[in-house]
């Protein structure tokens, strides 16, 4: 598809040798990868239609009457949306419409195409934001939240999830953990470019400082890791939930891809949901030198495209700024060292962790699923990779990316 970037990074800033602020990127200290502002909870009444038909899924899913509603789906105009939080909304209106029409009766009797009164304007929303016309964890999470207390602080338990497609409970809290994750790393934005700063000017104690900081973050990423089932049932996930977040790219259940009625006849095939979409994870990875080659590092490219442009600018620049894992190989300070390596160690904890969630929420019901609707689902990611393969190669990775002992170099 044709991507519009109205979010186009800052001319070569990392080239230049000038760390770029977060702003460059529509990024700041008090939000991080979240939105500037909360997001809308509403359109204008010109677009209700949406707004009914995607607040009812859970209950049209349940009595098998949303592909029914979808059919009687007036084509709007979405040309009457504007600024940048009403095109948010509507993608991720259109995202739930879009997935609860395809995805009603599980794999059995999936349709080809999707109507134009959701195609179209789905594609064109999402070609405005630059993203594919996809439910992914921009407008999933990030887009798609409000506070519980408006007056209360910016976490998990003072949160809810403004659209769910189905299983309300535990799909609100499968989408809220990975916006509180982002909601963690929100203190350590500033510090990755005052690491790289530091390698820029060549102040070890400003790099070790800035990688010491970050170590905290990341163990309360992974205690916000470790509370996915508290609300969220394994059984409920695998059996009701997970299919709804799957898209068109290797899935066996539309293994040509999905026509989108009005905008072209030949179908697209473009991957549905995934963690590796998740930008604070793929901005550690740049930052600290991770390198993901292989299927696993191919997924993991095309997985940005499902970012935000400004996002995947932000990492990009990251990747290509001053190296911090060169800096800290080529020094002696063992301080330093160790920072680097609680960092990179903690890292893997966490994927460690994501993994055996994994194998909770997928490996282990998919042995008790035999015949059920979401069999041929078993070992694909709803992102459409090979999980555990995917999961286990990307954690050896990480692994593989710590330092020696200076006293051993």
């Amino acid at each position: 598809m044709t991507i519009v970037n109205n979010y186009s990074r800052p001319q070569a800033l990392m080239e230049s040798g000038k760390i770029p602020t977060l702003s460059d990127f529509y990024l700041s200290e008090d939000r991080g990868f979240l939105p500037a502002e909360d997001p809308l909870e509403s359109l204008p009444p010109y677009f209700s239609p949406w707004m009914e038909l995607a607040r009812d899924s859970p209950k049209l899913l349940q009595q098998q009457q949303l592909r029914e509603c979808v059919h009687k789906l007036p084509l709007l105009d979405h040309t009457r949306l504007q600024g940048p939080l009403e095109w948010h909304l509507a993608h991720l209106l259109l995202s739930t419409i879009g997935h609860a029409y395809v995805w009603q009766a599980g794999e059995a009797g999936v349709p080809d195409f999707l109507p134009r009164s959701v195609a179209v304007p789905w594609y064109r929303v999402s070609e405005h934001l630059g993203v594919p016309p996809i439910i992914s964890h921009h407008c999933v999470s990030l887009a798609n939240w409000k506070k519980k207390d408006p007056k209360g602080p910016l976490e998990l338990d003072n949160l809810q999830l403004l659209f769910c497609i189905t299983c309300p409970r535990d799909f609100s809290w499968f989408a809220l953990i990975p916006l509180q994750i982002e909601i963690d790393f929100i203190a350590a934005l500033p510090l990755v470019l005052q690491a790289q700063k530091g390698v820029l000017e060549g102040n070890s104690k400003s790099t070790r400082d800035a990688l010491t900081a970050i170590i905290p973050v990341l163990n309360k990423m992974k205690q916000t890791l470790g509370r996915m089932k508290e609300q969220c049932d394994t059984e409920v996930f695998y059996n009701h939930l997970r299919y709804f977040l799957s898209g068109w790219k290797d899935n066996p259940a539309l293994p040509r891809g999905l026509i989108y009625e009005g905008v072209r006849d030949e179908p697209f095939q473009l991957s549905g949901g995934s963690a590796a979409q998740v930008a604070t994870i793929q901005c550690l990875d740049e930052f600290l030198g991770i390198k993901h080659n292989g299927r696993g590092g191919a997924f993991l490219m095309r997985m940005r495209d499902h970012m935000l442009p400004a996002h995947r600018n932000f990492i990009a620049d990251v990747g290509k700024g001053p190296s911090v894992r060169n800096f800290v190989s080529n020094t002696d300070d063992q301080e330093l060292r160790t920072a680097y390596n609680t960092c990179v160690s903690t890292l893997r904890d966490f994927r460690s962790l994501h993994i055996s969630i994994i194998a909770s929420y997928i490996v282990i019901p998919s042995k008790r699923a035999k015949g059920h609707k979401v069999e041929g689902l078993a070992n694909v990611g709803t992102g459409g990779t090979g999980i555990m393969t995917f999961l286990k190669t990307v954690r050896d990775t990480t692994t593989a990316a710590l330092l020696p002992d200076v006293s051993s170099t």
